[in-house]
């Protein structure tokens, strides 16, 4: 039971106030949803549920009175299931708590109904559309009849089950769930506080350090007995939860990571799972690739099923990649490198200048404005700037080409993309952010393979040519254009269901 069970009272009152009334309530409740005035989010939604519901009661009578009291503890423990109790008619619960049935008890009827549905929206679909710098794909989830569900579970008797029921099953959903209620459950404490580890050696003498691993979860107790190599290893667990050297050694980043307050870590956890949720429908009904910018990774799903995992090379601080929303239309093998003007003019000119030589040595190729190859030594390097330099330089395909052999394309403003690299070293590293924006795949192959699996005659040629150097760039359409999300979420589940907290890169969470 979530509530007292002198809650059970409330219906009962407001019941007695409805029935005051000679006109059935069907008909009084028909012609007040006709004119209904009252600001509701979800008022299209609740006209539906009523039609549905012949007008009839929700809440206010003695079938429902038991519901009533499941609705109000549903949304009385928003909190733990990463919501925000104030979007669901707070003041309305807190009158019928107390016992004082509302004035208008028509009013006080669609308002249930708003939160309820409100409430079941927001655990099946998330409560925020993930802020994104550009929203191609237009996603809005849409996969549940809200109406039609909260009819089913009352007129069924089995409101009670609605949760359980309803509530994503996927495992990293729960991961993060579970780490929002470990995390809530320790903050409640009377008298919690966060611990602040000062800078100073591990050890076992170490108070505030060992109060932080338990607050965080890694210690069953703040007063355990440890020797010096237990307390290393589950340092190590702190640093591998928070992608920083896990070496057992208190070095700046692990101090700076032990010390954001758990409320911040609470943030990010209710961000992740509500931004889980949002992506449920597009996840049940087709293929779709997420990549999450702090993590560094990139998530293949087909049909909510969890098909590959691949490490990312994302964008440094003063180039971030983008967040977005789009659809992967075409497979390029063997591309050309375009360098981005700013590049081509910021890096690349200063090295040509220094050593003419640069331009072949990197397999580059120098076109003029008419799209044309020119030879670079009858270029006069020296005369040409930013503001003038009537060139586009591109790398020839090959092994050696930034992009390597394959280029994964989608639309949007910002000219970035997914994509192979020869530079396959840099994947050993926790902290991913290398790029001038684009997205280096770890997998670009096995990816591009699986988005062009009906496609034998691009497999075989991929297969049969291998790593050539100045191979014309072949282009495949998508087999099955697959949306792709790019979010920035600080707090994410690997593929084994495991939550962690990474770099906020960007800052643009922790430090608002």
């Amino acid at each position: 039971m979530f509530l007292r069970s002198k809650s059970f009272l409330a219906p009962l009152f407001i019941l007695g106030s409805l029935n005051s009334f000679a006109q059935p309530f069907s008909e009084r409740l028909k012609q007040y949803l006709s004119s209904v005035s009252t600001p509701l989010p979800y008022l299209e939604e609740v006209k539906e549920f009523y039609t549905r519901n012949n007008y009839n009661y929700s809440w206010f009578s003695k079938q429902h009175a038991a519901d009533l009291v499941l609705l109000a503890g549903y949304i009385d423990n928003s909190d733990i299931l990463g919501l925000r109790k104030d979007d669901y008619h707070p003041a309305l619960f807190k009158t019928y708590m107390a016992l004082q049935p509302p004035g208008d008890s028509l009013s006080a009827e669609l308002q249930f109904t708003d939160a309820a549905i409100h409430w079941l929206h927001d655990i099946l679909m998330g409560n925020a559309t993930p802020a994104l710098g550009y929203n191609g794909f237009t996603y809005e989830p849409a996969c549940h009849d809200l109406p039609l569900l909260l009819n089913t579970y009352l007129n069924s008797g089995r409101f009670s089950m609605l949760l359980t029921e309803q509530e994503s099953k996927l495992t990293e959903y729960l991961a993060v769930k579970s780490k929002l209620v470990a995390f809530q459950k320790t903050v409640s404490i009377n008298g919690f506080k966060d611990a602040v580890v000062p800078a100073s050696k591990r050890g076992i003498t170490n108070k505030p350090l060992l109060t932080r691993l338990y607050q965080l979860g890694i210690l069953t107790s703040d007063t355990i007995t440890l020797t010096e190599k237990m307390l290393a290893s589950k340092l190590k667990e702190a640093q591998k939860m928070f992608n920083v050297l896990n070496d057992g050694e208190l070095r700046s980043t692990t101090l700076q990571a032990l010390n954001v307050p758990l409320q911040t870590r609470i943030a990010e956890l209710k961000n992740t799972l509500n931004t889980m949720r949002w992506l449920n429908c597009i996840k049940k009904e087709q293929h779709v690739v997420i990549v999450n910018i702090p993590s560094a990774n990139l998530l293949l799903y087909e049909h909510e099923k969890l098909v590959m995992e691949s490490g990312v090379i994302v964008g440094k601080r003063s180039t971030p990649t983008p967040t977005l929303s789009s659809t992967i239309t075409e497979v390029i093998l063997y591309p050309y490198w375009n360098v981005p003007y700013k590049i081509a003019t910021q890096e690349l000119l200063p090295a040509i200048k220094r050593n003419p030589g640069y331009i072949d040595a990197n397999n580059y190729q120098v076109l003029n404005n008419l799209g044309k190859v020119v030879d670079p030594s009858k270029v006069n390097w020296r005369s040409l700037s930013a503001g003038n330099f009537p060139y586009t330089i591109r790398q020839s395909t090959g092994c050696d080409n930034a992009l390597g052999l394959i280029k994964l394309n989608f639309y949007n403003p910002f000219s970035v993309y997914l994509h192979d690299t020869p530079n396959k070293y840099l994947f050993s590293f926790n902290k991913r952010y290398f790029s001038h924006g684009c997205m280096r795949l770890e997998k670009a192959m096995e990816l591009g393979r699986y988005i062009m699996q009906g496609n034998t005659i691009a497999l075989d040629t991929l297969s049969e040519k291998g790593c050539l150097k100045n191979q014309s760039p072949i282009t495949v359409p998508a087999t099955e254009k697959i949306p792709v999300f790019v979010l920035y979420q600080t707090a994410w589940v690997d593929g084994s269901g495991s939550v962690y907290f990474y770099e906020d890169v960007y800052d643009r969470v922790r430090n608002k």
